[in-house]
């Protein structure tokens, strides 16, 4: 029911109403087209179409003339040029979705925003209003209420009065909210939030949200530029942790993997720095172990070595220092068993012919003297050992036991008969200690590497 003021003029409104509901030339908007229009002209639409469809509201088969008034209660809400805007848009979409003579006011006019708790001026300003569209079927009242930054909130009213009668009443008032655009995007936004986002740059996103906080991506802008630094300094810290390990692995001591675990207990791989600790630890521990044992350099030592440490790197090379340090201890037991060296007899070379004078003497019969037999040097004839010889002279018995033994002695053979000076105990103990300081050349050389050879295949060396 209309509030008593409003009695005098329900017949004009009615008569309004009725003619917009009765338009019969507003149909249902095709899904296809639905995309040009802004989503509140489209309620707009929905709504016309509803009164359209109820007789009671526009008995006389749909309005001829449909007026819109822009009403607001707050002037500071809009300026003109976006009020104007929003006019010019409602009667550009009416006219062309319709059949009906739409007109417009020129500027928006504040009326009473409720037809409860009227006061007497309430009621002149909607006389006004109503002698203003007197002549419409339907009038469509605006007004906006609130500023959202964007869009603003607005009430949209459509009155309707019974058709071709100006003298009925209001038949129909409906009311409902709707969000109309007041900003339209800024081109350059699209463009430079785009240009900043495809770079993935916190500074261009920065840059990007100081130069352009009106633009709707400003807020994405702020979210990247939070993600992109959560991942920078979650990347500094990986690059840290990278470059301190590499630092620790680098020196690879107890020292620096313990600085490290102290100094980066953020990083990840903990366990698995902790576990190079403990080999560094144990490499340290033998390595000074084996340090202590070269500097004693006996027997005891290497085999107390390799009883506690048969684990280290070093235990192989400790087991052949021990092997030759039982092999030397086996010489000397030998040398104390050895008898007593024979010197060695002077060799002579003996005439090819005798002096012409004997030659000459009456009943001389000369007779070439006996070649004296090659001793091996510092030991007896060899006809006392019943053992092999090399170039004339006795391979001594505890060498000739053994094939590495005979090829040993035949080398150094050679080399004694050249002159050379030997510095070891063994040769010493074998040719003497006199030299003239010779090496071997020619087809001795040759003869020296095939021992060599043969030597190898036999595992000697």
């Amino acid at each position: 029911m209309i509030p008593r003021p409003f009695r005098n003029v329900r017949p004009c409104l009615y008569a309004m109403l009725a003619v917009l509901f009765a338009m019969a030339e507003i149909t249902a908007i095709p899904a296809a087209r639905a995309e040009q229009f802004e989503r509140w002209e489209l309620e707009v639409l929905i709504n016309l179409q509803g009164l359209q469809i109820n007789r009671q509201c526009v008995p006389n088969g749909g309005p001829q003339h449909i007026h819109i008034l822009g009403v607001s209660a707050d002037d500071t809400l809009l300026d003109d040029q976006t009020r104007t805007a929003i006019l010019s848009d409602l009667s550009e979409l009416i006219a062309t979705r319709t059949n009906s003579r739409t007109t417009k006011a020129d500027n928006f006019q504040s009326i009473a925003s409720s037809f409860s708790g009227i006061r007497e001026s309430d009621s002149r300003e909607i006389g006004a209003l109503i002698d203003s569209a007197s002549n419409a079927d339907i009038t469509v009242l605006v007004r906006p209420f609130r500023d959202n930054g964007n869009n603003v909130d607005a009430e949209i009213r459509l009155w309707a009065r019974g058709a071709g009668d100006k003298g009925a009443g209001l038949n129909c008032v409906q009311s409902f909210t709707v969000q109309i655009p007041t900003r339209k995007e800024d081109p350059a936004c699209i463009a430079a939030f785009a240009k900043a986002r495809q770079d993935n740059d916190v500074n261009r996103l920065q840059a990007f949200r100081d130069f352009f906080p009106q633009c709707p991506q400003a807020a994405e802008a702020d979210q990247l530029v939070t993600v992109l630094k959560a991942q920078q300094a979650e990347r500094a810290d990986r690059e840290r942790c990278e470059r301190n390990f590499a630092r620790a692995r680098a020196e690879g001591t107890v020292s620096a993997y313990s600085t490290y675990l102290d100094e980066n207990i953020d990083c990840p791989g903990r366990d698995v720095v902790m576990a190079l600790r403990d080999q560094a630890a144990s490499k340290e521990r033998c390595e000074t172990a084996y340090r202590d044992t070269r500097r004693l350099d006996t027997t005891d030592a290497y085999e107390k070595f390799l009883l506690e440490n048969r684990a280290c790197p070093q235990a192989d090379t400790a087991s052949a220092f021990l092997s030759m340090k039982r092999q030397a201890a086996e010489i000397e037991e030998a040398k104390a068993e050895t008898p007593a060296q024979i010197p060695v007899q002077p060799q002579f070379q003996a005439p090819s012919q005798p002096p012409a004078s004997l030659q000459q003497a009456p009943g001389y019969d000369y007779q070439q003297p006996a070649q004296p037999r090659l001793q091996s040097p510092g030991y007896s004839d060899p006809g006392q050992y019943n053992t092999a010889t090399f170039r004339g002279y006795p391979i001594p018995p505890d060498l000739a036991r053994t094939t590495c033994g005979q090829l040993w002695y035949k080398r150094n053979l050679i080399y004694h008969l050249a002159g050379y000076c030997f510095q070891t105990a063994k040769g010493q103990r074998y040719f003497g200690g006199s030299c003239s300081g010779g090496t071997p050349s020619g087809a001795d050389k040759q003869e020296i590497d095939r021992i060599l050879q043969m030597e190898r295949q036999n595992g000697c060396r």
